[in-house]
């Protein structure tokens, strides 16, 4: 079981596939309790940032920098150590519980498998198990951990991949997209069970309104870097970032027969983000001087971007 109190320090994360470079010095800290978003579209890298904390990266893919929680890396540790970190130290909740649930075990066998691989003995694994589920707010947890996953809602497989990601008191749970596949009424209890539960949260997703609901400060994520991050309230009523600007602008509600705003352009492929700042062939504010990377800076509030929105 991870110490509480320990922060997630991460610094310099970068991970690639042969000469590409997916996610590109990427750093943040994680405080104990605190609540942070990671956001960005589809392909910027936050998925990958998430695999590489927890070890899961595939096999012709490989991540350098350093990522600590308390005093245990993440990265660039063997194998057999990445087993012990995972499900004990850091957690993690995916987007579609059926893929990542075993069709052919109980629901209950499956919380107690990871109490048991990290040292728990069975009979009190499978008590535990019990109260795990009974813990997400499960109705009738003994009945549900006799069940099978595809006997169970949506919404009920969710709280049980939160369980299984609790079990060993973890420092640090890694959330993503978790709440995608639920109707709206189902995602808000489990967004409010899991801001509730998580001793230390990264959540991952592409809904500004979820991650304000649950989180107190924000990453934006675009070209494999953190392109601004700071507290939610001021990042969303005052962004910085031309990015983040445009992503702002395209969620809000529009007047009928006026056009919604977007962010011109697509997303480029994996590793063919233009060098400079990664965001200047899609923005409208670009000069010359974008052909050279901007730094992330600033107090709190930070942001890379030369010609930041007022």
């Amino acid at each position: 079981m991870s110490d509480p109190v320990s922060t997630l320090r991460v610094e310099g994360l970068t991970v690639r596939a042969e000469s590409l470079e997916l996610v590109r010095e990427v750093s943040f800290t994680i405080a104990p309790g605190e609540r942070v978003g990671l956001i960005g579209e589809s392909g910027s890298g936050k998925s990958l940032t998430a695999l590489s904390l927890m070890g899961l990266l595939p096999e012709a893919v490989t991540a350098s920098g350093t990522a600590r929680l308390g005093d245990r890396d993440l990265v660039g540790v063997p194998e057999n150590r990445v087993k012990d970190l995972r499900g004990r130290d850091v957690s993690m909740v995916f987007q579609e519980p059926m893929t990542a649930l075993n069709p052919l075990m109980r629901v209950g066998a499956q919380v107690a498998e990871v109490m048991t691989l990290h040292g728990t003995p069975r009979h009190e694994a499978r008590e535990r198990a019990v109260a795990m589920l009974e813990r997400v707010r499960l109705p009738e947890p003994g009945q549900v951990a006799r069940a099978y996953p595809h006997q169970l809602s949506g919404g009920q497989r969710q709280r049980v991949m939160l369980a299984i990601a609790l079990a060993n008191g973890p420092g640090l749970l890694i959330c993503d997209e978790p709440t995608t596949a639920l109707d709206v009424t189902v995602q808000k209890q489990m967004l409010e069970l899991i801001a509730e539960v998580a001793p230390a949260l990264l959540f991952i997703t592409h809904d500004l309104a979820v991650v304000a609901s649950v989180c107190e400060r924000v990453l934006v994520m675009y070209g494999g870097r953190v392109v601004e991050s700071g507290p939610i309230r001021e990042v969303f009523t005052r962004p910085r970032h031309r990015y983040t600007e445009g992503l702002l602008a395209a969620s809000k509600l529009t007047p009928r027969g006026t056009r919604l705003p977007t962010v011109q352009g697509s997303v480029p492929s994996a590793g063919q983000f233009p060098d400079g700042c990664v965001f200047r062939n899609r923005c409208p504010h670009a000069t010359p001087t974008c052909e050279t990377a901007p730094a992330l800076t600033g107090d709190g509030h930070a942001f890379a971007c030369w010609h930041p929105a007022d």
